[in-house]
């Protein structure tokens, strides 16, 4: 909880730092994004909220089915109508599930969104991650495993 604590602090400096040195030509276009995922910051099955901050950046929350998480994504040729776009960043979601227990995961992702001239786009990433999984049972016995992995998400959404 305490590294998710400094995440969020380190999101806000940084978008602030970036929005105020980023060109104002984008002021039309669209900068959120609302999305249904598979992987990513909502974990494994959920929905996600991303807004640009400037023309390069952006902030992304995400709910899932078995947990939550947050992400900074970085558009190093900046925010388009129309066209393929390449992004990386780095996501952190929790996981929790009942009687079973929890974990959390960080990961860089590599990836690419479609815009176009309608509304809507489809995106998919994949990276390393780095996962720890605290596991408890009934009998009071706990325990923590580490892993590094790869992890993906697909996104399917809408851009208003």
């Amino acid at each position: 909880m305490k590294l998710f604590s400094c995440f969020l602090v380190a999101i806000i400096i940084l978008t602030n730092s970036f929005a105020q040195a980023q060109n104002n030509t984008t002021r039309d276009l669209k900068k959120n994004i609302f999305s249904g995922n598979i992987g990513g910051t909502s974990s494994i099955l959920g929905i996600n909220y991303q807004r640009f901050i400037g023309n390069n950046l952006a902030i992304e929350f995400g709910l899932g089915l078995i947990g939550i998480g947050t992400g900074l994504t970085i558009y190093p040729k900046g925010l388009t109508d129309n066209g393929a776009r390449f992004y990386t960043g780095i996501k952190l979601n929790s996981i929790a599930l009942v009687d079973v227990g929890g974990g959390t995961v960080t990961y860089v992702p590599f990836g690419i969104t479609f815009f176009s001239e309608s509304p809507f786009i489809i995106g998919f990433d994949i990276g390393p991650a780095y996962g720890k999984l605290t596991s408890s049972s009934f009998g009071g016995q706990t325990s923590e495993t580490t892993y590094f992995y790869g992890f993906g998400n697909l996104k399917i959404g809408v851009r208003f």
